[in-house]
């Protein structure tokens, strides 16, 4: 069922996404935060090399020339914006391609909604595609964030999160774990708008930081061993 809900929300939100998530100050906020990670980790070279899974509306799509997503709606809106691309309908958990076919993937605001088990089916399937050494950049909800605030959620939107500790024992030695970075150090939403853009510097400054296991979620760098 909770599949279906996943799927029913996202092909809801699909025409107005990008203007409601990230055409204001917090969703860019955020943007801005992770695409300053994707920068450091992936060139924007070699754009058929990389594949963004879960890639919605193509937010990211300027770092791969290729994407799939399970909603149908958010893939005929990124086909629209990029015709130039190769956009697919298909699940994060059974990937329609062959091993070693990529060299780097990407999923961003996946992870949230699933759990530990399709937390490791993806890896997995995401191990397949990727040639020796490629990169599998997500982002996840921390684990020690929620714990330290209490924060339980209602329901699959954004109930999953995780331990670099518990991510660590997922990859196994399938994976090396190159780095991690946080997103949303502070509150942001709490913060007036207006002030929003003078907390940047020091927000990215402890998502980088000794505390950044803290942050509201966590950008991890995987590679892959073989």
């Amino acid at each position: 069922m909770k599949n279906k809900d996943i799927l029913d929300y996202y092909n809801s939100l699909a025409e107005n996404y990008d203007q409601d998530r990230f055409g204001n100050s917090y969703g860019k906020y955020i943007h801005n935060q992770e695409k300053k990670i994707l920068d450091k980790y992936l060139s924007k070279e070699n754009l058929k090399d990389n594949i963004d899974i879960a890639c919605g509306t193509g937010r990211f799509l300027d770092f791969a020339d290729n994407g799939i997503d399970f909603s149908s709606e958010m893939v005929k809106i990124a086909k629209s914006k990029f015709t130039n691309k190769s956009i697919e309908l298909a699940d994060a958990r059974e990937l329609p391609f062959d091993d070693n076919t990529f060299k780097n993937a990407l999923a961003f605001h996946l992870f949230m909604h699933l759990n530990q088990n399709d937390l490791e089916l993806i890896l997995e399937e995401t191990h397949g595609i990727l040639k020796k050494n490629g990169l599998f950049i997500f982002d996840v909800p921390s684990e020690k964030r929620r714990k330290l605030t209490r924060y339980k959620a209602k329901d699959w939107h954004g109930g999953f999160q995780i331990s670099t500790k518990t991510l660590k024992r997922s990859i196994g030695n399938e994976w090396t774990l190159v780095n991690y970075h946080g997103i949303g150090f502070f509150p942001i939403h709490h913060i007036p708008k207006k002030l929003r853009r003078y907390c940047v510097w020091l927000d990215t400054f402890l998502c980088n930081s000794i505390f950044k296991a803290y942050s509201s979620h966590l950008i991890f760098i995987l590679k892959k061993n073989d």
